[in-house]
């Protein structure tokens, strides 16, 4: 998953997840109306509902931690190397001028 994505749906989280009891009574209320199950029921999978967004926040912060930077790690040694095979030369063609 994209970096900035995750970051962006973990602040989503983070914020429906900051008055938890608000966020299930609207899931709850939104279950009730549309389906048109009892209010009991609907508190049930309502608290589900914010279990899973708590795993799946968890989900993404693991795969944050644990994403692979190594790929742009690598991209970024072999430019390294190559600026250093530039600068080598340059020395090495400023060394025969100084020479002559």
């Amino acid at each position: 998953m994209n970096q900035a994505l995750n970051v962006l749906l973990r602040a989503a989280i983070a914020a429906a997840a900051s008055d938890r009891e608000k966020f299930v009574d609207r899931v709850s209320g939104l279950i009730e109306d549309k389906v048109g199950t009892s209010s009991q029921t609907a508190q049930k999978v309502a608290g589900g509902i914010d279990q899973l967004v708590d795993m799946l926040d968890q989900q993404l912060f693991f795969q944050q931690l644990t994403s692979d930077h190594r790929t742009a790690d690598g991209e970024l040694e072999k430019k390294i190397d190559r600026l250093t095979a530039a600068i080598d030369k340059l020395n090495a063609n400023l060394e025969k001028l100084s020479d002559r």
